[in-house]
């Protein structure tokens, strides 16, 4: 059934949100048929498709009589894929099952059907990228079998079946989206930007054009989008480009070449319409497109201009704060927080309830989030170290010097010492602090990172810690916002040295401090075996020139552990 579920959904694959599966209770059905949906859902979750194909037949013979097409073709695509899934779910068998109901449909439901086929043959794609991309060029090699095909051929089919969806773009401009409401998933209300069939087809094809799968099978002389391009340009100077011709050399075929002119065609259907939600919404959407595929040093520039300049000239219509967004994100993205964190809140001000004003509250959110990272050396002592703290939006941060249990640690499969659970992050936080303190921060009103070095407490006894560190007072464990560092107060050095040929390890015990040898210091190490368990290894002591030495093994990661007259390390 799962897989079954996913054809069903790359069949469908909508035409912007057309999700159609097996479960979906048709909207404004007659009574008559509302019984039979559910026969079809009941024989489905029983695993009986035969039985779900025969429900289906008298469905879509009242739709087409009824010219409920929208219900017909909903019917007719889960007849095929059940179909298919009774003789194994061969993608071939599928497209050409699809391909004579396309036929045999009324003028009314072809285009639409022709989408959804264009649909299949991409998702197909994307279910197969990665043999598709290490196939060879085999154009001009006659196959009738699509999963041989290469990038080139898949994505020219695609192609060639949304062509075929627009040969009926009269029909579609002509439809209503209300017309096939059983179709396609809407959410909320009716969508203004998407009035006709035409507009859900077209965005769809959009989808797949500005896809950027071309760039693999990309050509020399392919289509490029120069910045300085009307692509940029007011909608006026958009319109009026003609991009073929503007590059000869350019195959006419080019995926980008068609996804600049259907924006075209989009934009051409709607310029006289009296509510110009549809059209402000395609005008936008040229805007990111040409954002996300021009060429050239100027784009950035360009791009924040044409953003600017639309969202004044949309002011008074609540598309303007989907612009300030992008406008605010493409200069967060140039590092300036405070000029993205004012345009955003413009935008959250201006249409408080719009997609754009809650992108923009989104992005104030994270502008404003604070932030603290704290490093600081594993081993403490003369010379002391710094404590870095990595910041912004945070006044204070908080320290607690806490013991933890290496010997549990040396036992665990742990990893690292701060690669703790929920649970021993909790324990460890219960216990009673050796030290805490906390340091204050300049605020960063510019919403950038800062450093702040601070250093470290020097009255510690020798052992080892976690340097645990947080924005809360509380050390509130919220989000993982806590930081754990590996600390030890120590007197000690280790120089290790690993023989390679030999695969021996040997080391040396030193004062941090003076470089002393340490004659007599106990060494005791682990080693991770095939299950990745930690496993005692032999014990040694270092001789007057204070080095040890562990024999030659089939070592993984070691972990080694020196001690000496309450030095540890």
């Amino acid at each position: 059934m799962l897989y079954q579920r996913l054809c069903i959904t790359g069949l469908m694959l909508t035409i912007l949100a057309m999700i159609v599966t097996a479960n979906a209770q048709p909207q404004g059905q007659k009574m008559n048929r509302v019984s039979a949906w559910k026969s079809v859902d009941d024989a489905i979750s029983q695993g009986l498709p035969k039985t779900a194909i025969e429900k289906l037949i008298p469905i879509i013979e009242a739709a087409l009589a009824e010219k409920q097409y929208d219900e017909a073709i909903k019917a007719i695509s889960l007849k095929i894929a059940y179909e298919g899934s009774i003789e194994g779910n061969k993608p071939e068998e599928k497209i050409t099952r699809m391909r004579s109901a396309i036929d045999e449909s009324p003028a009314e439901m072809k285009a639409v059907m022709e989408a959804i086929l264009a649909n299949w043959f991409w998702h197909y794609f994307q279910q197969n990228r990665w043999q598709f991309l290490q196939r060879t060029q085999t154009e001009g090699i006659p196959s009738d079998d699509f999963t041989t095909w290469s990038l080139p051929q898949i994505l020219a089919e695609v192609d060639k079946q949304f062509d075929k969806a627009f040969a009926g773009s009269d029909l579609l401009k002509a439809t209503p989206i209300e017309d096939f409401d059983r179709l396609i998933e809407k959410g909320n209300g009716r969508d203004p930007f998407r009035p006709t069939m035409f507009d859900v087809v077209a965005h769809n094809a959009l989808d797949f054009y500005a896809a950027g799968e071309q760039g693999a099978a990309k050509v020399q002389d392919a289509f490029e989008i120069s910045v300085d391009s009307p692509v940029f340009g007011t909608r006026e100077e958009f319109l009026a480009w003609n991009p073929l011709a503007a590059t000869p050399a350019t195959a006419p075929d080019s995926l980008l070449l068609r996804a600049v002119q259907l924006y075209q065609d989009l934009l051409r259907f709607h310029q006289n319409d009296k509510n110009n939600s549809a059209l402000l919404d395609s005008d936008l959407l040229r805007l990111e497109f040409a954002n996300n595929h021009a060429v050239g040093d100027e784009k950035a520039t360009r791009y924040k201009a044409a953003l600017q300049r639309f969202e004044k000239s949309c002011a008074t219509h609540s598309i303007s704060t989907r612009a300030l967004h992008s406008l605010a994100v493409q200069i967060r993205s140039e590092g300036d927080l405070v000029e993205a964190h004012r345009i955003a809140k413009e935008g959250v001000a201006r249409f408080p309830d719009s997609v754009g004003a809650n992108r923009c509250y989104n992005l104030i959110q994270e502008i404003e989030a604070p932030s603290a990272s704290v490093t600081t050396e594993r081993v403490w002592s003369d010379p002391w170290p710094t404590i870095d703290i990595r910041y912004r939006n945070v006044t204070k941060v908080y320290f607690r010097l806490l013991k933890y249990d290496f010997e549990a640690y040396a036992r665990s499969d742990r990893w690292s010492a701060e690669e703790l659970e929920v649970n021993e992050r909790a324990a460890v936080l219960r216990q009673q602090p050796v030290k805490s303190w906390s340091v204050d921060l300049a605020k960063t009103e510019d919403f950038q990172q800062r450093l702040y070095q601070t250093g470290t407490p020097k009255d510690v006894p020798l052992g080892n810690y976690f340097l645990v560190s947080s924005s809360r007072a509380d050390f509130a464990d919220l989000n993982q916002q806590l930081s754990f560092s590996e600390v030890w107060v120590s007197n000690l050095a280790l120089v290790l040295r690993a023989k390679l040929a030999s695969g021996e390890l040997e080391g040396f015990v030193l004062n941090s401090k003076t470089g002393e040898a340490i004659s007599g210091a106990i060494v005791r190490g682990w080693q991770r075996d095939e299950q990745h368990r930690s496993v005692p290894i032999e014990t040694e002591r270092t001789d007057k020139m204070g080095r040890f030495r562990f024999p030659a093994s089939n070592r993984n990661q070691v972990l080694l552990h020196a001690s000496f007259e309450g030095n540890r390390l």
